[in-house]
């Protein structure tokens, strides 16, 4: 028994064996609750608060609320513009849910995407189409970005629609992205996206 456990490929083996199983007691410790009917009951509730009192359909007004939230998109990179413009393109009370986080208010938001531009080393938006619905913009957008920590600092590619309401001033009372963010996000970090890898494959 002593010469088993002083063997090195024993040593090794279990060594290896009881930290996947921290690694696992670690993992599971870190999951978060099912929250998706939490998820949808707020999203509901933000649309409701946002109510339909934007720009008349066809406006001018419209014209340049869209333009407005679309230059904000295209620059998210942008640190100076991040700080110059978020309280000009986002509501007092505007809610923004981007499958990452969720935010209230511009001072937050302008918080979140100038820490998001920090860990980026280029970024770019390609605006594809807009259309509307009731009260609702749907812009569909590509983007990409690069950041050090994400796929070894290579370019990640993705595509996605934001869901839009206004104020009558034109600014988001109501933003909610629609992306993968499992994918090009999550999946592109070490480790993580070996795991989510396995957890797909496991579910074809």
């Amino acid at each position: 028994m002593t010469t088993f456990l002083t063997n090195p490929i024993a040593t090794f083996f279990w060594g290896a064996i009881l930290a996947l199983i921290g690694v696992g007691i670690f993992l599971h410790a870190k999951m978060e609750s099912n929250q998706t009917a939490q998820f949808v009951r707020d999203y509901r509730a933000a649309m409701i608060k946002a109510g339909e009192a934007g720009p008349t359909a066809g406006s001018s007004e419209e014209a340049l609320a869209i333009q407005r939230f679309t230059n904000f998109l295209k620059n998210v990179g942008d640190k100076n513009y991040i700080e110059k413009q978020t309280a000009q393109a986002y509501a007092d009370d505007a809610y923004l849910d981007d499958t990452i986080a969720t935010h209230y208010g511009p001072e937050e938001i302008r918080k979140y995407f100038l820490q998001t531009a920090e860990t980026m080393t280029s970024f770019e938006v390609n605006i594809l189409d807009s259309t509307r619905s009731g009260a609702d913009h749907y812009i569909r957008w590509e983007m990409i970005f690069a950041a050090p920590k994400l796929a070894n600092g290579k370019p990640i590619h993705s595509v996605g629609i934001s869901q839009v309401r206004f104020d009558t001033t034109g600014k988001v009372l109501f933003h909610q992205d629609f992306w993968d963010s499992g994918k090009h996000i999550y999946g592109q970090i070490p480790v993580v996206g070996g795991l989510i890898g396995i957890i797909k494959n496991r579910m074809r």
